[in-house]
């Protein structure tokens, strides 16, 4: 059982969701709405918002919100060009069919032009709604001004609706144009928020109230009425209420998902030195038995505190800071391992295995010891690791390397190497449960190992190594230098690509398909993230490197996830290429 079936939900209510029936109608919502709809309409109007309040999410719900009075264009994309613009705001009124490929921006101007009056003769105005307004460049803002007064008659039933952050430094309008209007997205207040929250329950199915009055004040205060704070906050909340068998959700569930949001435990060399740095500077006043009697005491306090049954909020805002995530069960009712614990506590403190070589800032890795039947979900940080969660795992029958994830459908996509006749799906769909409402995106690398595989020693500046092998796999794609991308690969590879059969590539072939794209690819932009690179924990001679890539050439356009697995040979002692995983975007949506 997961929390969505504890609460009777037909769907998790705080994930970010572009349904219709999630949409919160706001007051601020309906005023634009009304602002766009009217007559005259404002020629270039400024939407401005703190970051988290839902700008970008506006700007996709008002072409369904205005449908009876208006035709809405959103421009999502703010480094478009004239072109494109015209192009997608074509698509939008229904009239893509009528622009042909590569049609000159003449001939995209004229439909739209007659498009334009076609909707004012009915009485419909148009509105240009672009996201991320403020990074537009001074010639697409002086085009974009251009398209909504292009003819007299269309001043007042045509908008350029400008959105973007309060804190951004807007581009000025180029002359002759007015200033223009503003109005602002501000964070929701107190009733606002409880009815935001009790909307999006209703949307997932509740049938009853799920937060308490005390707890929706929480969420406020806590959140800043910001609905992506408001979001993160109830999912944990409700998660924290799950685990505790509570069916309602209390201020101090909400307090304590705070607590687990904003304080994952940073764990490191660092972190350890200065905790045993502060121990040693502390004066040895009073018995010898009162630093343990209070350290006792300490622990009491804190296993009191989170003791899953307690309904009482913690006695002062310390108590509440020193709690670490909440613990999340399985399917079973058996609670979630003891939170971490912190520094201050004199107690040994939990570090990332070594075979975590390399974990990016804000990434996530899942490291399960199944000897223990112990989960640890890793965060990274600026100097080392972070503990940002412990749970109970189920059991994997075999120690590895696997990426986790739910795109969309019920059933998780487990990739394991070397791939294995048994794939511990049902394992892997517990433990999803337990993690996916934690996470920022669809997919979860994994490391599954007995603890000596896990604390086995790893080289020194095997992370440098791996990191170069990656940068150089990037370099040779950019420069379409086949030689060099072909020398990282091992005589022979397998791909792999979900919904097709693993193919073996020579490294013979894969240099002659390689010349061959380089010669008819033209000119190639690439861009990739910083790579999370682990060692395999049942053989310490293969290593994984997952990042996210975007390639754009004349052949193709490919965004998604990328693993590179490199085996360390046994004659030469280099790493080489022997596997790669490619998951597309598309492949992760559908």
């Amino acid at each position: 059982m997961d929390y969505e079936d504890f609460f009777a939900l037909r769907e998790r209510p705080f994930k970010a969701q572009l349904e219709a029936k999630f949409f919160w109608r706001g007051p601020a919502f309906n005023e634009l709405c009304r602002v766009l709809s009217g007559r005259p309409q404002p020629p270039v109007l400024r939407l401005k918002g703190p970051e988290g309040v839902g700008v970008s999410t506006v700007v996709r719900r008002l072409p369904q919100a205005l449908r009876t009075t208006a035709r809405v264009a959103p421009i999502l994309n703010s480094t478009y060009r004239l072109d494109d613009i015209l192009a997608e705001t074509l698509n939008f009124l229904g009239l893509g069919f009528k622009c042909l490929p590569a049609a000159p921006e003449e001939s995209l101007l004229a439909i739209y032009q007659n498009a334009v009056n076609q909707l004012t003769a009915e009485g419909l105005g148009l509105t240009l709604a672009v996201d991320e307004a403020h990074r537009l460049s001074p010639d697409t803002l002086a085009d974009l001004v251009a398209l909504v007064v292009l003819e007299p008659h269309w001043v007042g039933r045509t908008t350029l609706l400008l959105a973007g952050p309060t804190e951004a430094v807007w581009p000025p309008l180029p002359p002759p144009a007015h200033e223009p209007a503003e109005m602002e997205l501000g964070p929701l207040d107190a009733p606002q928020t409880a009815d935001y929250v009790r909307h999006r329950l209703k949307a997932a199915g509740a049938s009853r109230a799920v937060f308490s009055a005390e707890a929706a004040a929480a969420l406020h205060k806590l959140s800043g009425g910001r609905p992506a704070a408001v979001n993160a906050l109830a999912e944990r909340a409700l998660m924290t209420a799950w685990a505790a068998s509570r069916k309602e959700v209390s201020a101090a569930h909400v307090q304590q998902a705070k607590a687990g949001l904003d304080r994952p435990l940073q764990i490191g060399a660092g972190a350890a030195k200065a905790a045993g740095a502060r121990r040693r500077e502390r004066p040895k006043r009073g018995p010898a038995w009162l630093p343990l009697a209070v350290a006792a005491l300490a622990v009491a306090t804190l296993t009191w505190a989170l003791w899953p049954k307690a309904e009482a909020p913690p006695a002062a805002s310390q108590a509440t800071e020193a709690q670490a995530a909440p613990a999340v069960p399985g399917p079973s009712t058996t609670p979630a391992a003891g939170p971490a614990l912190p520094e201050e506590a004199g107690l040994a403190l939990p570090t990332p295995p070594p075979s975590l070589l390399r974990l990016p800032r804000n990434s996530l890795a899942l490291v399960v010891d199944h000897s223990r039947n112990l989960a640890r979900l890793w965060q990274g940080g600026p100097e080392a690791p972070g503990l940002k969660a412990e749970l109970v795992a189920p059991e994997f029958k075999a120690p590895g390397l696997y990426l986790v994830g739910r795109p969309r459908s019920r059933t998780p996509l487990i990739f394991q190497y070397p791939p294995a006749k048994e794939t511990p799906k049902s394992a892997g769909e517990r433990l999803w449960r337990q993690v996916e409402t934690m996470l920022p995106q669809d997919l979860l690398p994994l490391m599954a190992g007995e603890s000596p595989s896990l604390a086995k020693g790893v080289p020194t500046g095997l992370d440098r190594i791996l990191a170069a092998k990656v940068s150089s796999w990037t370099g040779a794609q950019k420069r379409k230098r086949a030689d060099d991308l072909a020398r990282l690969y091992a005589d022979s590879f397998v791909f792999y690509e979900p919904g097709r059969k693993p193919l073996t590539i020579s490294r013979k072939n894969f240099l002659a398909a390689l010349e061959a794209e380089t010669r008819a690819s033209g000119e190639v932009e690439l861009a990739v993230s910083e790579p999370l690179i682990m060692l395999d924990p049942r053989d310490h001679g293969r290593a994984w490197a997952v990042f996210n890539l975007k390639y754009d050439s004349k052949l193709r356009h490919d965004t998604g996830l990328r693993t590179l697995i490199f085996e360390k040979g046994l004659l030469d002692g280099d790493w080489l290429i022997t596997a790669e995983l490619w998951l597309k975007e598309e492949a992760l949506k559908n």
